[in-house]
């Protein structure tokens, strides 16, 4: 059981940690962003109504890929843990 709540927390940090990085990065080019207005003056385009910032999709897909990487995780503590026993 000790294995299986680590594995669990892993997979929680790494998630929280994807989570942070990603919205870093959008964050930071998003304060970085300079349009070239000169360049684009030619350019007619219309606008849409909706803003999409990041991905669109189902959220149930980090679900999976939480319970994934735990059971991955998990396999792996057994696995050194075993090694281990063997030495």
């Amino acid at each position: 059981m000790k294995i299986t709540k680590r594995a669990m927390l892993l997979s929680t940090a790494l998630h929280l940690l994807y989570f942070v990085a990603t919205f870093g990065v959008g964050f930071i080019r998003t304060l970085n962003y300079e349009p070239d207005i000169i360049a684009e003056a030619g350019n007619v385009t219309t606008f849409h109504n909706e803003v999409a910032i990041g991905t669109t999709g189902s959220p149930f897909i980090y679900v999976f890929t939480w319970i994934g990487l735990a059971i991955v995780l998990a396999l792996g503590m057994l696995t050194v843990q075993r090694i281990r026993q063997t030495r």
